[in-house]
């Protein structure tokens, strides 16, 4: 390794002495509280900043008291967020609303070739005469190289596959979506690392993020495909359309799945009580389009149609009893396996609860061994189950009573 040269090494130093006066004491408890938390927490600068949405020396430049920058009142909220802290703990109350203090003392920075450090050496006056002395140091180091956590970085992926960032994300929303599955594994600088990767569109084509601007702050999404951008408009109307592939064919039929405004997840019926379908996407829009009073349309029927424009209508899932009968006589059941048969369980609920002409499939649903491989799941891969108990149940059985559900389902899905 090359010796350094001492000049580039020895720190660069400038020091002035700034007085400011009338400053609102509410800003500045709020922001000594706020920063005590986060060195405590060892929260750095340039991480607040990542998690308030903003450039990297944007807390940075709140903390020189001796400007007039401090934290903006859209930010106070997010302040308890960030430190997992009361906002009393942060926000004082107990303050009159215009008390003002003053402050005077040094500043100082230092730079050399591998840091630079803020000094902050100051008192503040209060009202009563009384004073109070602080000192503080800010050092950000530079050069040094950012090193993407893998564990992390699988993780976003996956968040982005299941659709997470179609929705544009603020940092410290997704920083609080790890922390309560993954229990602060993961620092907020790591995740500005990771999404600092998969926002280079170059390394990563099929898992690339954006970036945008919502009130002044950063947020990421995803790069969404035509189709993505249809299953985007499907979500903001809650109608989707679904596949259906029955038990002894390989032909597909297409339905809807709305969310009443109820609340209540449906499947689209005529008015004598048979489910609406077609073999093709574009006729089932065809029949929607049409209607002919043959049935009573969801609420946001028509402003999902005329939205539709240029975007691809596509199918949002696909069920399929066979390759769920298939999963189950396999050695080992699959993950995979188990999430679709609760899917399709749960869809059979859906018909069997919207209406009492449906409520035999209920009855289907409450036998055999279904309601065991259900509450496996539910506990195991939805919810955190207190004790983990392997899957125990009659494969032989499980299938004879899936087959009669699945009977009951498309007799009232195909007529």
């Amino acid at each position: 390794m090359n010796r350094l040269d001492k000049n580039k090494t020895s720190p660069v130093s400038k020091t002035r002495n700034i007085n400011r006066q009338n400053i609102l004491r509410t800003d500045f408890e709020t922001l000594t509280n706020f920063y005590k938390i986060c060195k405590k927490k060892k929260i750095s600068e340039r991480e607040v900043s990542f998690l308030m949405g903003k450039t990297n020396k944007y807390f940075q430049g709140c903390l020189n008291l001796f400007f007039k920058r401090t934290i903006k009142p859209e930010f106070l909220t997010i302040l308890p967020a960030i430190t997992s802290k009361n906002i009393q703990e942060i926000i004082p109350n107990d303050i009159a609303p215009k008390e003002t203090i003053d402050i005077h003392g040094t500043y100082k920075q230092e730079k050399n070739e591998f840091s630079v450090s803020d000094y902050y050496k100051f008192t503040v006056t209060y009202q009563d005469g009384t004073t109070r002395n602080y000192r503080w140091k800010i050092e950000i180091t530079k050069g040094a190289r950012s090193k993407v956590n893998p564990e992390l970085f699988e993780i976003l992926k996956k968040l982005i596959s299941r659709h997470y960032f179609h929705k544009p994300k603020f940092a410290l929303d997704i920083y609080t979506t790890l922390n309560s599955r993954f229990k602060n594994a993961f620092s907020p600088l790591a995740l500005q690392i990771a999404l600092s990767k998969l926002t280079n569109k170059s390394t990563n084509p099929a898992f690339s993020l954006q970036e945008g601007v919502d009130n002044t702050r950063t947020t990421y999404s995803k790069i969404l495909t035509e189709s993505e951008k249809f299953l985007e408009h499907c979500q903001d109307y809650m109608i989707w359309i679904l596949s259906y592939v029955p038990l002894d064919s390989s032909s597909s039929k297409y339905f809807i799945w709305y969310e009443d405004t109820d609340e209540d997840d449906k499947l689209l019926t005529s008015l004598d009580g048979k489910v609406l379908h077609s073999p093709s996407i574009e006729e089932l829009l065809t029949l929607l389009k049409s209607n002919n009073s043959i049935f009573k349309a969801p609420v946001n029927l028509e402003a999902w149609l005329s939205g539709i424009r240029d975007l691809p209508p596509t199918k949002s899932s696909t069920y399929s009893p066979k390759e769920i009968i298939d999963g189950f006589k396999a050695d080992t059941v699959s993950v995979d396996t188990l999430a679709d048969f609760v899917d399709f369980y749960n869809l059979a609920g859906d018909l069997g609860y919207q209406d009492e002409r449906f409520d035999a499939l209920l009855e289907f649903r409450r036998v055999g061994e279904l309601t065991k491989v259900w509450d496996y799941f539910c506990n195991h891969h939805l919810f955190k189950a207190r004790r983990y108990k392997d899957l125990s149940f009659d494969r032989a059985k499980f299938i004879v009573d899936f087959k009669k559900l699945v009977g009951g389902f498309e007799t009232l899905l195909l007529g």
